[in-house]
């Protein structure tokens, strides 16, 4: 698949492209080497979860596990593996400021480009306005409204009235995309970080909303896009999915951990 993709688009728009793996994933780097040839990555490697322990971040001040139940949906704690990748991506942001870049893209090692949107990626960055935030190039859940999806904001916000429900109105109210161009839409509410572009102004932000480790790393950017923190995006057609929605589920281990 990499020999009949161009990434030149890719390449000449951002300033530095990451991809997030493991020391131990050897297997994930080969294989993304193969896939992602011809773009200009480099590896940035992340907080492996067999490294840390919970309370070894606790009391480093790194992890507020008190702070991550109240941001939970379902109150619950981060695990080893969330808090693992939600460091990992914290300190991607970290490493933009430090060497001044710009507008990174940041991708996580199963990250698989697809060919339709790889043909399309070019007009859709140049249909972004001067002061975007954030794109998603993959992402999931909460993409188009319909008529059921109108009476389930309305109980959300019910719910959120009586205390019944962590989300805020502002974020219930842009839990689904919004039309922009032929390309984009407005982000809401997604999961996945597998593949997204920031700024350096965005990357102060989620550092900010991410001291100390308290969101799921798929949560903070529908957290920031959701209550306009920042203008994010999310790209039409996908220009990469997670090796996991189309292929062998033997691919899927890693650092991440779904944002339940």
């Amino acid at each position: 698949m990499s020999t009949t993709l161009d990434f030149t688009p890719i390449n000449e728009f951002f300033d530095h492209i990451y991809v997030i793996t493991l020391e131990r994933a050897t297997q994930r780097q080969t294989r993304i080497n193969e896939i992602l040839s011809g773009l200009n990555y480099d590896f940035f490697i992340g907080s492996d979860k067999k490294d840390f322990t919970i309370d070894g971040l606790v009391e480093q001040g790194i992890y507020d596990e008190a702070k991550a139940i109240e941001l939970h949906r379902y109150n619950k704690p981060m695990n080893t593996g969330q808090i693992g990748c939600s460091w990992s991506h914290r300190r991607v942001y970290e490493d933009m400021l430090k060497h001044g870049y710009k507008k990174v893209l940041i991708l996580e090692d199963d990250a698989v480009p697809q060919k339709e949107g790889m043909e399309q990626v070019g007009q859709m960055l140049s249909e972004l306005p001067d002061d975007w935030d954030l794109l998603y190039f993959d992402y999931e859940k909460n993409f188009r409204r319909n008529l059921g999806t109108f009476f389930k904001l309305l109980v959300y916000h019910i719910k959120a009235f009586f205390g019944k429900l962590k989300w805020s109105h502002k974020t219930i109210d842009n839990l689904y995309t919004r039309k922009f161009s032929e390309h984009l839409r407005c982000a809401g509410f997604h999961d996945y970080t597998s593949a997204y572009a920031i700024t350096d102004t965005t990357a102060k932000k989620l550092i900010e909303l991410q001291t100390p480790l308290a969101f799921v790393a798929d949560n903070l950017l529908a957290h920031a896009c959701s209550n306009k923190l920042v203008r994010g995006f999310v790209g039409i057609p996908k220009v990469f999915v997670q090796a996991s929605q189309s292929e062998d589920k033997k691919l899927r281990e890693s650092f991440v951990e779904s944002a339940v």
